[in-house]
């Protein structure tokens, strides 16, 4: 198994907050410690790590310019012991996402948390971002926040805090066994007085929601001389699809007819984020931002998962074919061309984009492989699971670093992958790895590695991570060819290889891909080859022993080559 706890339990701080107004959480005065994480994890010169907050601190009393904690990592600390609890049944983290949840709810400004009804502050359901120490909320860090304070409006905070929630909520009901696509935790495990209470808080959070982003629903912006949906949780089409995994998570388990309708109104917005086509940038990406056309950024990219619940829950073929097309379309050409970096742009159209900020971090690749695991299951289309795995690969050094980004013996996910200017290039690479090892790069990197222990066949591919640069085609070098591109991993160990081929040519093409070993040695074992059009669609899948292989790939399609040698 790849997922270990360890690193996240050590970040991991049981406190007791002092009264504040507003702010509470389920059996406080029977309870009254909660659980929270740190923000950051320094590493020291001994190899050691310490956990620090955001900014410096003030000597006097222990409080940062922002916090030592904050909603974000707690919500997706939560998601990850919720889902660890539900692949596993391990009773250590079923109380851990009890603790967490408990401590997220508290960040939740409430006045009532009977009643969703709206007591004339702006601020209720919404959620404090920062938490001092000593349990303290910091509702105006420094730099502020957007919004200011942190809980005056909707903000990626209160999208996290309904992922969590939702996912919590299924979780925790006596019905979690029927809506898990896992290993579910039986009903033993389940906590009707604990889920009934994540449910009013999820309600709460929902109802801010419609308060503050449903009244723009179905008007548009022209950005860049394109229509725009208004209605986006933060004008973010990333931050409404994390929001949508846990409305999808709530809504699959109670059929609550009014969660159904907020999963279609916002899915509707991330859907008409799609945008460009097979042979044309953005490569029918979902891009992130309701205020740009031309950029994509690989920080919260997990919208494409979100869709592709919403089809799996409500039915939603526009939903299903805009996860299909990020997926399908614009990951294997992200993947060919180097990784899930910060940014990129493009003039709509164009056949290239330019990086802008070509530093990787773990969430983008998880957000990779967590979109392309779920698009899989829910559409049956295998060769995505293979994908995911080629995207699971940059944990494992197939990144500008060429190094390991994870580390299963301690659980520990390092915080990027940096690009600096006038840095000589290391053995060829790039990247330099940052070795501090924070909240949100090991909470994905947890997330990653849950999912891809979910799917043996993706966490194989994941595995076989070093890039070879020796790989060529008919058409030449796979990186010179204008429609053609390719990237192929090995295993210098045991010899197994994948080759990913993407087209942006408007007519089939027929390439010679030789899977010969390093130095021309021969690898034992068949090749699979999958033919897939730009929407996932199988439409040949074969198997060989040879070590040359004649493979088609479509227009605007992609091919994969696998040959993993047989154990022992």
């Amino acid at each position: 198994m790849l997922t270990n706890l360890a690193h996240l339990d050590s970040l991991r701080v049981r406190l007791t907050p002092p009264p504040q107004p507003g702010h509470t959480t389920f059996r406080l005065a029977e309870e009254p410690a909660v659980e929270v994480v740190w923000t950051y994890a320094e590493r020291l010169p001994d190899g050691s790590y310490l956990p620090v907050g955001g900014g410096p601190v003030d000597p006097d009393n222990g409080h940062y310019t922002q916090g030592a904690f904050n909603a974000d990592d707690i919500a997706r600390a939560a998601v990850v012991y919720v889902r660890h609890w539900q692949a596993t049944g391990a009773d250590t983290s079923r109380d851990a996402a009890r603790q967490l949840l408990r401590g997220l709810c508290y960040l939740q400004t409430v006045h009532d948390d009977e009643t969703d009804d709206d007591p004339g502050d702006p601020a209720h359901g919404n959620v404090v971002l920062w938490q001092q120490p000593d349990g303290t909320l910091n509702r105006s860090g420094i730099p502020a926040e957007s919004p200011d304070p942190s809980d005056g409006g909707e903000s990626a905070w209160l999208a996290r805090t309904v992922w969590a929630l939702g996912e919590g909520f299924a979780a925790f009901s006596a019905a979690s066994g029927s809506t898990s696509s896992s290993a579910s935790s039986s009903e033993e495990g389940s906590d009707p007085e604990f889920a009934a209470f994540l449910r009013r808080r999820l309600r709460l959070a929902m109802s801010a929601i419609r308060r503050q982003v449903l009244p723009r629903y179905g008007q548009w912006r022209v950005v860049e001389e394109s229509a725009t949906p208004a209605w986006l949780i933060g004008d973010g089409a990333d931050l409404t699809g994390e929001a949508l995994l846990g409305l999808c998570a709530y809504t699959r388990c109670t059929g609550d007819d009014d969660a159904r309708k907020l999963v279609e109104q916002l899915a509707e917005g991330v859907t008409a984020m799609r945008t460009g086509t097979p042979w044309t940038w953005p490569f029918g990406a979902v891009l992130p931002s309701a205020l740009s056309r031309s950029a994509w950024h690989a920080w919260a990219g997990l919208a494409p998962a979100g869709l592709a619940r919403v089809y799996e829950v409500a039915g939603d073929l526009a939903a299903r074919d805009a996860a299909l097309a990020d997926a399908a379309s614009f990951t294997p050409h992200l993947l060919v061309e180097g990784g899930p970096d910060n940014l990129r742009v493009a003039v709509p159209g164009a056949r290239e984009a330019l990086t802008i900020d070509g530093v990787q971090l773990s969430y983008g690749a998880q957000s990779r492989v967590e979109s392309l695991l779920t698009t899989a299951r829910v559409t049956g289309r295998p060769a995505l699971s293979t994908l995911a795995g080629i995207a699971g690969s940059w944990f494992f050094g197939n990144n500008p670093a060429g190094a390991p980004m994870y580390d299963p013996a301690t659980g520990r996910t390092y915080d990027g992958v940096d690009i600096v200017d006038g840095t000589p290039r290391q053995l060829g690479r790039r990247g330099v790895v940052h070795r501090d090892a924070g909240a949100e790069s090991t909470i994905h990197g947890l997330l990653a590695m849950l999912a891809l222990d979910a799917d043996p066949h993706a966490a194989a591919v994941a595995r076989i991570a070093e890039a070879d640069p020796d790989t060529t085609t008919t058409a030449g070098s796979c990186r010179d060819d204008g429609e053609i591109r390719c990237l192929t991993l090995r295993d210098p160990l045991h010899g197994a290889r994948v080759t990913l081929l993407r087209s942006v040519a408007t007519s089939t093409r027929v390439c010679d891909v030789d899977l010969a070993g390093r130095a021309g040695r021969a690898v034992e074992g068949a090749a699979t080859v999958t033919v897939n059009d730009p929407g996932g669609e199988e439409l040949e899948h074969y198997t060989t022993t040879a070590g040359r292989i004649r493979a088609l790939v479509p227009a605007g399609g992609f091919t994969i080559i696998t040959r993993i040698p047989e154990a022992g």
